[in-house]
């Protein structure tokens, strides 16, 4: 199986920069438009504006250009999930915990018909490695709030809780804005959620 889907060369100047960021951005349009299986190099490169040689001065094939849009879709929905963390100190825990889960509610609406064609179409082989990577920087945010939570919440377990509220979050938020199951309230779900991850996190003593 196919590992290797890195650009051929990263731009260096501001001119093949902007050529390298429309082939990607043009990339991600038509995959929610066409889907994986239609897109190809040249419709991408038409889309961008582009001559094909430019496209196959960065990119191998439409695979190392789908990988390059799964990775910044998945980083820079990391960076939006991040971004409430800086308020976190200054909140008490169950508004932290609502403004967080808003924060990813968000990034996902934002990106929800690139997410959905991101997992209902492209390979395994490109999106699963992106996948792995987001999921121990969402680990990781987790075992930073806890962090900055300090005596704000249990210490006991705190791997074990943090493994737990990422993977409920991220199971809930990817069926709520991927399946958009019928009448069911985003609202209501985060609520929801952040009612019981209060629940969980609370110290132990508080919550009994």
């Amino acid at each position: 199986m196919r590992t290797d889907f890195a650009p051929k060369k990263l731009p260096k100047q501001t001119r093949s920069r902007l050529t390298f960021d429309a082939i990607v951005d043009a990339c991600a349009q038509l995959l929610c438009e066409r889907g994986y299986g239609a897109l190809t190099t040249n419709h991408i490169a038409e889309r961008a504006g582009v001559s094909i040689g430019s496209l196959y001065e960065y990119f191998s094939d439409k695979d190392a250009i789908v990988y390059e849009v799964v990775r910044r879709t998945s980083h820079g929905f990391s960076e939006d999930a991040a971004q409430p963390l800086a308020g976190f100190h200054n909140m008490p825990l169950r508004a932290a915990l609502r403004d967080w889960l808003e924060a990813l509610a968000a990034a996902m609406r934002s990106r929800q018909e690139l997410l959905k064609a991101i997992a209902e179409e492209v390979p395994f082989a490109i999106r699963e490695p992106h996948r792995r990577e987001a999921w121990a920087r969402h680990l990781a945010l987790a075992h930073t709030a806890y962090r900055m939570a300090g005596p704000r919440v249990r210490q006991d377990r705190v791997d074990e809780v943090a493994f737990l509220i990422v993977t409920l979050v991220d199971a809930a938020l990817n069926r709520l804005f991927l399946e958009s199951p019928a009448g069911v309230s985003a609202d209501d779900v985060l609520d929801e959620l952040t009612q019981r991850l209060s629940e969980w996190v609370a110290p132990r003593s508080r919550a009994n």
